[in-house]
């Protein structure tokens, strides 16, 4: 890969200047997939942080303050791209089993296999109300109890060809929602799994349906849609032709979406013209609020509610970012062109991130945020 050109910021910073400590992950190269959901990756829980490490095929948990390890469990095959926990109990998954984990010890409570073979489920889980949701490649949707792994009901999203459910489910209200790649998002009643309603769109939702006020939203390749909670209908629907959808956030009560130029575009350079240029648009209901120009090579974006501030991942740094403006207030940046780092956690003003690199490691760095929304 050429030298990545960092993107313009109020402040830079190099890696190595904010570094509280480093903990290299045995066989974590790879450590990290590109994140379809705002779940951070590691996640700081209690005293420790719990990440999912993709080519080590393991959970793995430090301790937040000394990076000493913890615990360790090995999947049955690469890891995912997230961790999930609620009450004690960390949800995680290989590409063919969800696991319920001792969020202390490690230890497995229950494990959870749709399908035979190792590539069968690529979607995440969604935690809600001791109940978990996690979608299949053959297009099942599962309901699952979330203490004992007990299905509670599962349903075929789409009889259309090509239907996988490699999306995440969002909640709303008493009803769950998901999206397939045979271009449908059905809404289902969480106690009994009966179909509210569905509805479909301009192609294959892969990522994390999402759920803001009386509005899901839900991304293909080159649209955002907006649907009404309720009975599905589209409120708000945009479009970019020559433009990848590569992230979304939901800030408060607005949506923020990262557009990328498409696969086989040839790289842009700075005085290209800007429709040619990745893209940082955010809108509230159908007004557009601001369209900055992008970082490249962006992976994710996660608004953090406590610091009001949008924590943007990429190959080669870490960009936090005013969502009211699309401002870059601080670039953390690394010369190793390798560098690909998903989604962060901030905990007690620090930054917990996990890298994949020439070795790949789970950082604590210091905020050089002064103070919430300022730089």
């Amino acid at each position: 890969m050429d030298e990545i050109e960092q993107p313009e910021a109020g402040q830079q910073h190099l890696l190595g200047t904010l570094q509280v400590w480093k903990h290299v992950v045995p066989d974590g190269r790879t450590a990290v997939l590109p994140p379809h959901t705002h779940h951070p990756n590691p996640l700081v829980i209690g005293d420790s942080v719990v990440a999912s490490v993709f080519s080590a095929r393991t959970i793995y948990a430090v301790h937040k303050a000394s990076a000493e390890p913890q615990w360790s469990f090995t999947l049955d095959g690469y890891a995912g791209a997230q961790v999930v926990h609620d009450g004690g109990r960390v949800f995680a998954k290989s590409s063919g089993t969800l696991y319920c984990l001792d969020a202390a010890r490690g230890t497995l409570h229950w494990s959870f296999s749709p399908l035979k073979g190792s590539e069968t489920m690529y979607s995440a889980p969604t935690y809600h109300r001791g109940r978990v949701f996690i979608g299949d490649r053959a297009g099942m949707f599962h309901c699952l109890d979330a203490p004992s792994g007990k299905p509670l009901w599962s349903q075929k999203l789409s009889p259309r060809e090509n239907n996988q459910a490699n999306a995440t489910a969002a909640i709303h209200d008493e009803v769950v929602v998901m999206g397939c790649n045979a271009g449908v998002i059905v809404a289902y009643d969480i106690a009994t799994g009966r179909m509210v309603w569905d509805q479909s769109i301009d192609g294959p939702c892969i990522s994390e349906v999402l759920s803001q006020g009386d509005t899901v939203f839900a991304t293909t390749s080159n649209s955002i849609y907006g649907l009404d909670a309720a009975t599905g209908e589209i409120d708000f629907h945009k479009n970019w032709p020559s433009l990848d959808v590569r992230a979304v956030a939901l800030c408060d009560d607005a949506l923020i979406a990262v557009l990328h130029p498409g696969m086989g575009v040839t790289r842009r350079k700075r005085n290209d013209p800007p429709a040619d240029l990745p893209k940082m648009v955010a809108f509230k209901g159908g007004l557009q609020l601001f369209e900055v120009e992008a970082a490249e090579f962006v992976v994710g974006i996660r608004f953090h509610q406590d610091s009001g501030l949008l924590y943007e991942s990429r190959i080669g740094g870490l960009g936090i970012i005013d969502p009211a403006t699309g401002r870059r207030l601080h670039n953390i940046y690394t010369d190793d062109s390798l560098f690909n780092c998903g989604l962060v956690d901030i905990d007690d003003g620090q930054i917990y991130a996990m890298v994949s690199d020439m070795e790949g490691a789970i950082y604590c760095l210091r905020s050089p945020v002064a103070q919430a929304g300022t730089a």
